[in-house]
C-alpha cells in the first residue's frame, strides 16, 4: 500500500515539473482567419514556443534571447493595440523591402513566396528598422500585416510557432 502511494506520489511530482517546464516553454495559440492559408487555417491550434522570448517577471520587459529567422511563423502581438496575430517573418533588420508590380522583392532580390501580394498603400522601399521585423501572412491577398501596420517590435513577438496540435490529422513541426 504504502508502496503504491510512493509511486503515485512520485507521478503526480514527476508530471507536475513536466507540466510546469512546458508551460514556461511553451503556450498555446489558436489561428483565426485565413491569412496564413495554406500553411495554418482558421480553427488550427498551434504551440508558440517561448524560449527566445521570454517575459521577466515583474516587469513590462521581455528577454529576448534570439532573433527570429525569415521565413519562420511567428505569434505577436500587434503593434499599438492586444490583437494578437500569427505571420511569416519576410525580413529582418537593415533589410530593405520593395513591394512593386505585385512582387515582394528583399534587398533587391525577388521573394517567391511574394508573387501577387497586393501593392500596399504606403510607400516602399523601406528599410526594416533595428529590432523589428517586417511580417506577412502566407494567404498575401487576405492577409492584415506589416504592409498595413509597418514592422513588427521584436518586443511584441510572443514567441515562434512550434507544432500544430490541432486537427490532430494535421500535426505539424514547423522548426
Amino acid at each position: 500500500m504504502i508502496q503504491n502511494l510512493e509511486r503515485i506520489a512520485k507521478t503526480l511530482i514527476f508530471s507536475s515539473v513536466i507540466l510546469i517546464i512546458v508551460s514556461i516553454l511553451f503556450t498555446p495559440f489558436e489561428v483565426n482567419g485565413r491569412s496564413m492559408q495554406p500553411t495554418l487555417h482558421d480553427g488550427d491550434k498551434v504551440l508558440v514556443l517561448k524560449l527566445n522570448y521570454l517575459k521577466i517577471p515583474f516587469t513590462d520587459r521581455k528577454l529576448i534571447i534570439k532573433m527570429p529567422k525569415r521565413n519562420s511563423i511567428i505569434a505577436f502581438t500587434k503593434p499599438n493595440q492586444d490583437t494578437q496575430l500569427v505571420k511569416r517573418v519576410i525580413a529582418l533588420p537593415t533589410e530593405e523591402v520593395d513591394i512593386r508590380n505585385r512582387i515582394v522583392y528583399i534587398n533587391n532580390e525577388w521573394q517567391e513566396r511574394g508573387f501577387g501580394v497586393t501593392n500596399p498603400n504606403s510607400d516602399f522601399p523601406i528599410i526594416i528598422e533595428e529590432n523589428c521585423t517586417f511580417v506577412l501572412g502566407d494567404n498575401r491577398n487576405l492577409s492584415t500585416d506589416s504592409r498595413e501596420f509597418g514592422c513588427v517590435p521584436v518586443e511584441n513577438i510572443n514567441g515562434q510557432i512550434a507544432l500544430r496540435i490541432w486537427p490532430i490529422n494535421k500535426l505539424t513541426l514547423f522548426r
